[in-house]
C-alpha cells in the first residue's frame, strides 16, 4: 500500500468533510502505513503529526475491558459474579436487580444500567462516590435481557479495578497494560506530578449551513475516565490492536489466547443493531463470519476515533479526528481502503437510503411519544410532514421511518453520519415500548395526563 496515495486520499477526504486534522494508520498484516494531515486547532499553524494525541472517547472502553479481563485471567475477578460482591456500596441498591449485574453484563452492555449517569460536580474524581450514586438509580431493564450501551457500566468497572487492585483506575491501566505495551497515552485527571508532554488535538464542531470547523471544548466528567477518558494517537491504537491479534511481543504475557478469544466472542444477548453486528466483552464485532473484524468507535465533543482489527490476518486500521464530521470521514476512509484492496468490515444496518413513500410509507402514529433513559428523554413528534426526534441536550434529528419499525435519524444541528435505530414492541401487546438509538435503549413514558 503506497504511503503517498494514502496520505493524499486522507488529506482530500478530510477537506471534503471539513475535518481540521486527522491521523490514519493502516496495517495490512504485512506492512504498515501511518499518515497525518491538517492542524491541531483550526486557525492555528501547529500541524498534526503521527504522535499527536487525540481524544479516544469510547475507544477507552476497549482498554478498560482489556484491563478487567487481565484481572480475570489472574483470578482476581470472576466475570460472572455480581459486582456487588466486590463493591459494598452496591449491596443496598434501590433496585434489587442491581445485585444480579455481573462484570460480563457491564462489559457487553447487557446490565440494564442507564447510559449516561453523571454526578452533580463534573470535577468530582471519586469512583466510590460515583458507584454509590449509581446504587440509588433504577435500572432500565433486568440484567441480561438485552443490549443498551452504557457509559455508566464502564465507570462502575473502573471502580471494580480500583477495589481489586488497590490502585486508581488510571494507575492500574498504566502499570498493568499501557507501560508493558510501551504506550504513553494522555491519562485524564492525573496529578500535577504526571504531566504529559504530548501535543493534544483540539475538538471542532461542523454545523450544517455554517462553513468551516469551529473549536469546541472537549468536556468530560472526571468520573467518566474509565469509559471515555484516554487520548492517544492512531499509532498507539495499532500497538493496542497488535495485543489483540497476538502480534505484540508481550501479547501472550499480557493476555493469553483463552482470554483474547473471550474478548473476541460475541454475546448472544448483545443485539447491538445501529452500532455493530455483535458485541463481545469490551469490543464491537463487525462483518460476517467470513470477514469478522473487531474494534470500537468513539465520539467526544468535537472529535471521533475508530479502531478495527482482524484477529486472523493481523490487519488493523485506526483513524483519529478532531471534528464531529469525523464519523463521515470514517465511512469514506473505509470505502477508500476497500478500493485499495483491504476489506475493512464496518456495521451496515442494511436500511435503504431514503424513506418508504406513498401507500407503503410507515404510519408514524404508533411510535410518537417520549422515551426515557435515566435523565435523558427523547421526544418523537410529527414535524412539517415528517418526524423529528429531539432531547433536552440540544439533539435535533430528522427521522426517516422504514419497514419493521426501523429508522434512520440525521442530526440537523451537526454534520455527521446518520444514526440507525429501531422501535421495539412489547412481546405480548405489540405496542412500541422501547426506542433504540445509537445502541442506547429508552423506555416509552406514559402519555402526559
Amino acid at each position: 500500500m503506497d504511503t503517498r496515495v494514502v496520505a493524499d486520499r486522507l488529506r482530500a477526504l478530510a477537506e471534503k468533510n471539513a475535518v481540521p486534522g486527522a491521523q490514519l494508520v493502516v496495517h495490512t498484516g504485512t506492512e504498515t502505513v501511518s499518515v497525518a494531515t491538517g492542524v491541531t486547532h483550526a486557525g492555528r499553524p501547529e500541524p498534526v503529526d503521527t504522535s499527536t494525541a487525540f481524544a479516544l472517547g469510547s475507544v477507552t472502553k476497549a482498554f478498560t475491558a482489556t484491563l478487567l479481563v487481565q484481572l480475570a485471567s489472574d483470578g482476581d475477578v470472576d466475570l460472572d459474579e455480581p459486582v456487588a460482591e466486590l463493591l459494598p456500596e452496591l449491596r443496598r441498591a434501590a433496585d434489587a436487580s442491581l445485585a444480579e449485574v455481573t462484570a460480563r453484563h457491564l462489559l457487553t452492555h447487557t446490565g440494564g444500567l442507564i447510559a449516561d449517569h453523571e454526578l452533580d460536580d463534573p470535577a468530582e474524581r471519586s469512583l466510590l462516590r460515583y458507584t454509590t450514586s449509581v446504587a440509588a438509580l433504577p435500572l432500565l431493564d433486568r440484567p441480561g435481557r438485552g443490549f443498551s450501551y452504557a457509559n455508566t457500566g464502564y465507570n462502575v468497572l473502573g471502580r471494580v479495578v480500583e477495589e481489586v487492585t488497590g490502585l486508581k483506575w488510571h494507575e492500574a491501566l498504566r502499570d498493568f497494560l499501557l507501560r508493558p505495551l510501551g504506550l504513553d497515552p494522555v491519562l485524564p485527571h492525573t496529578t500535577a506530578t504526571e504531566p504529559s508532554g504530548r501535543v493534544l488535538a483540539h475538538g471542532h464542531a461542523v454545523r450544517p449551513g455554517t462553513p468551516g470547523a469551529h473549536p469546541v471544548d472537549q468536556l468530560l466528567p472526571a468520573t467518566w475516565a474509565p469509559a471515555s477518558g484516554l487520548s492517544a494517537s492512531a499509532e498507539d491504537l495499532l500497538v493496542f490492536a497488535r495485543l489483540h491479534t497476538g502480534r505484540h511481543p508481550e501479547a501472550d504475557t499480557l493476555l493469553d489466547d483463552e482470554h483474547r478469544a473471550l474478548m473476541h466472542t460475541p454475546d448472544p444477548a448483545a443485539d447491538s443493531f445501529g452500532m455493530a453486528d455483535g458485541w463481545a466483552p469490551g469490543l464491537g464485532c463487525y462483518g460476517g463470519p467470513d470477514n469478522r473484524w473487531l474494534g470500537h468507535d468513539g465520539t467526544v465533543d468535537g472529535g471521533t476515533c475508530n479502531l478495527r482489527f482482524h484477529p486472523g490476518t493481523g490487519a488493523a486500521v485506526a483513524l483519529t479526528t478532531n471534528a464531529t464530521t469525523g464519523s463521515s470521514l470514517w465511512l469514506d476512509v473505509v470505502e477508500e481502503l476497500r478500493s485499495l484492496g483491504l476489506d475493512v468490515a464496518d456495521h451496515d444496518p442494511g436500511l435503504p437510503p431514503g424513506p418508504a413513500t406513498g401507500a407503503t410509507a410507515p404510519d408514524p402514529a404508533p411510535v410518537l411519544g417520549d422515551y426515557a433513559n435515566g435523565d435523558t428523554v427523547f421526544s418523537v413528534r410529527r414535524h412539517e410532514g415528517g418526524v423529528r426526534l429531539s432531547d433536552r441536550t440540544g439533539l435535533v434529528a430528522d427521522v426517516t421511518l422504514h419497514d419493521g419499525l426501523y429508522f434512520t435519524a440525521r442530526r440537523v444541528d451537526a454534520g455527521q453520519a446518520p444514526y440507525a435505530g429501531r422501535f421495539l414492541p412489547d412481546g405480548d401487546t405489540g405496542e412500541v415500548t422501547l426506542l433504540r438509538l445509537a445502541g442506547r435503549s429508552a423506555r416509552r413514558l406514559p402519555p402526559a395526563a
